[in-house]
């Protein structure tokens, strides 16, 4: 599981980096417009997560691409300013919940104590610190402010701001507390790899998922409030169905976007691995073409009879014997050739000059010499330091007739050629013995140090012999092939063990191929999450837009009813005595503009009184709605007809002068006279007519033609009236 995880890093740095944009672009969106202190804060931590998540994605670059001293000072700034915005977000928050904090300034010392840091101990430290100074307190502070701030909100959202601050929490601990490793405590007692190395999860992957915790839960609590607000029962279920659509299609799209990554890597760690084992087998064939030769030769030279003289005591035919072996070294280019008896004495050597095996007579405490003896075959890379020459050598025992060793035949050749042939090489490989120390291989600076730790073995014996320093390219011993970290980057790794010797060949291709290749899948997650958001943003803009349209005609009409309801009386249906008013005001304006006419009616039923004493107050209001209808069906659309309190009613006739509206209202007496009322049978009303006159008001149109009504009272009822200014009264029968 954490080798499997740690293969993944790529793909999480880049969910890290998208869940804290989501995170950021969630809260500027929702700080858009908003000016208040909780705006103030929400803003801040929109700006922490687009900066902190385009950081991750840097980190993530940096893994595919390389990494360089500028550009980890660069990921290093980025990181130390998105724990400012978010440390700002923490310390605007604390104000807003009364806590005394210090001014802007605190960044100064804070900045200076940093980059100090990073100075003297290096990035990693920096980062530390920056972790502890920055982003514990400000989460810390974030995840307070949302704590105190749930009991201003509605009451649906308490629960969801307690899991803001919980999240904000967990965040202060995983990002501010669990950081990366310095020489300082606690940051050297726990740390990023320490939590790797015991739960198994790289730490990037846990503040992703709180990311996208956050995002969640700040995005719900947002919509719970706008539920609350428009109380909209059609849209708030179109905020439930895209959140939970949107969160599904995410998962989605990540969970379908891993395994595209994951199956285009898988396709290009084939061919690396294939192409590795290739490389290694060609390598070690063709360092055991060499050895091999040495080791036939030395075999063939243990088995000739022409060497047994050289371990008795006989003298004769010694020079020739001495000969044979210096044919046989020189056969295979061999730097030396030697015969050794059972007591460890140098016998016959092949160079005459060659008084001894380092200064050494007596070869009985050498280790190959121990090793042949006992009859174990001998085949070792040797590195001489003083020269740092680096030479083969196989040795075999000597047996006689009865098979008992009488001696050790040792050959040694020089790999100094084969060395700079190898060097040739493109990809970096590395000859290592049993210690793991790099006695051949085509990066020089590597050359005499241990690949891996090795803690068993002294650093200060490692010094002396080879001048090699404490720092390794591999944090352990690999065995077979592994995708690990290979002197800071990722690198496939394999190692082959040189059949008949105690050594092994490791071969290491950096993975910059496999991170494009993943790259490649990363990009199409990414577009299809955006694909993905534009379309349910887009869609809710849309929802939104129709919602909002629905509510302003909803509102429009509900304006519409209680403009009318305002205009109209309740009983009858007619425009009510406000809605009269106002239409006589505009026809006064109007006649004042243009000397235009216009009449007014004013009539009531006679004798109203005695049909509610009689018949009651529900049959006097049901002969109120029959005249209304009655008369309503018989004036014309651009007049208005009005109750105007009580059984009286009025009549409004624009265009008309006083001997129209006078004939006008003839025929509607005449129509009331003759309708037939249920319950009560007939009645009558009556009617008093004014024309509007130069220099008229309201009140005066309407003092004559009521004026004019009163007359048609005192006159016998069910008459009609006109105003005396206008034609002198006439006086109307009955029957008129």
């Amino acid at each position: 599981m954490a080798r499997h995880l740690e293969s993944q890093l790529d793909f999480i740095f880049f969910f890290y980096g998208l869940s804290f944009i989501l995170l950021g672009a969630l809260c500027l969106v929702l700080a858009r417009g908003r000016d208040d202190d909780r705006g103030t804060t929400i803003r801040w931590i929109g700006l922490f997560g687009c900066v902190h998540g385009a950081n991750e994605w840097l980190d993530m670059l940096a893994l595919i691409a390389g990494d360089g001293p500028e550009f980890m000072v660069v990921r290093a700034a980025v990181l130390t300013a998105s724990f400012v915005l978010l440390a700002e977000a923490g310390r605007k928050g604390g104000i807003t919940r009364g806590l005394a904090m210090p001014g802007p300034w605190i960044y100064v010392p804070i900045l200076i104590a940093i980059g100090a840091i990073g100075f003297v101990d290096g990035i990693a430290s920096a980062k530390a610190a920056a972790r502890y100074l920055l982003a514990a307190p400000g989460a810390i502070l974030v995840a307070f402010t949302a704590f105190m701030g749930r009991d201003y909100d509605i009451r649906m959202n308490r629960p969801l701001m307690v899991a803001v601050a919980v999240a904000f929490a967990s965040y202060a601990v995983t990002a501010g507390l669990i950081v990366e490793p310095a020489r300082f405590w606690p940051a050297s007692l726990f740390n990023q790899e320490v939590f790797q190395r015991v739960t198994g999860v790289p730490i990037q992957l846990v503040r992703g998922l709180i990311a996208v915790a956050l995002a969640a839960l700040i995005w719900a609590a947002w919509g719970r409030r706008v539920m609350e607000t428009l109380d909209c029962p059609g849209y708030s279920q179109h905020l439930k169905r895209q959140f939970v659509g949107v969160l599904t299609t995410l998962l989605l799209v990540l969970m379908l976007g891993w395994v595209l990554t994951e199956y285009l890597g898988e396709i290009y760690r084939d061919e690396v691995e294939s192409e590795a084992t290739g490389d290694v087998a060609l390598l070690v064939s063709g360092l055991e073409r060499e050895t091999t030769i040495a080791d036939a030769m030395v075999t063939a030279l243990a088995a000739s009879p022409s060497v047994r003289p050289l371990l008795g005591d006989r003298e004769g035919g010694r020079v020739t014997n001495l000969s044979m072996l210096e044919l046989d070294a020189g056969v295979v280019h061999a730097m030396r050739g030697l015969i050794v008896n059972r007591a460890g004495d140098i016998v016959g050597s092949s160079d005459s000059a060659d008084q001894g095996w380092l200064g050494m007579p007596n070869l009985r405490s050498v280790d190959w010499f121990e090793q042949a003896i006992a009859g174990r075959p001998v085949h070792q890379i040797r590195v001489d330091p003083p020269q740092r020459l680096r030479t083969y050598l196989t040795a075999s025992p000597i047996r006689d007739a009865h098979g008992e060793i009488q001696g050790i035949a040792m050959l040694e050749t020089s790999l100094e050629t084969l060395a700079e042939l190898m060097t040739r090489f493109d990809q970096a490989f590395f000859v290592v013995d049993a210690r793991g120390v790099v006695v051949l291989t085509n990066r020089r600076d590597e050359l005499f140090r241990t690949l891996w730790p090795r803690p068993d073995l002294p650093r200060l014996q490692l010094a002396e012999q080879f001048g090699a320093s404490g720092r390794t390219m591999l944090a352990r011993e690999i065995f077979g092939g592994d995708w690990v970290e290979f002197g800071g980057r990722r690198s496939y790794v394999l190692r082959q063990p040189i059949d008949s010797t105690q050594m092994s060949l490791i071969l290491v291709i950096p993975v910059k191929g496999i991170f494009a290749s993943r790259l490649l899948g990363i990009i199409i997650t990414l577009q299809v999450a955006i694909a993905a958001l534009f379309y349910f943003f887009g869609m809710d803009r849309g929802v939104r837009d129709r919602f909002e349209r629905r509510l302003r005609e909803e509102l429009l009409t509900q304006t519409e009813d209680l403009a009318r309801q305002a205009a109209t009386d309740p009983l009858t249906g007619l425009a009510n005595r406000m809605k009269f008013d106002a239409r006589l005001s505009e026809e006064l304006a109007r006649s004042q503009r243009s000397r235009r006419v216009f009449s007014l009616i004013i009539f009531d039923i006679d004798h109203f009184k005695e049909v509610n004493d009689i018949y009651g107050h529900p049959v006097g209001d049901q002969v109120l709605v029959r005249l209304s209808r009655t008369v309503g069906a018989s004036v014309r659309k651009a007049d208005l007809l009005a109750r105007w309190g009580g059984e009286e009613f009025a009549i409004l006739l624009p265009e008309t002068d006083a001997a129209a509206a006078y004939e006008t209202a003839k025929k509607l007496r005449l129509l009331v006279a003759h309708t037939i009322f249920e319950h009560v049978g007939t009645i009558t009303a009556s009617f008093g007519v004014a024309q509007v006159m130069p220099g008229d008001h309201a009140d005066t149109l309407v003092a004559r033609a009521d004026n004019a009504l009163y007359r048609a009272k005192l006159n016998g009822r069910n008459r009609v009236e006109l105003s005396l200014p206008v034609i002198e009264v006439v006086e109307l029968s009955p029957t008129a």
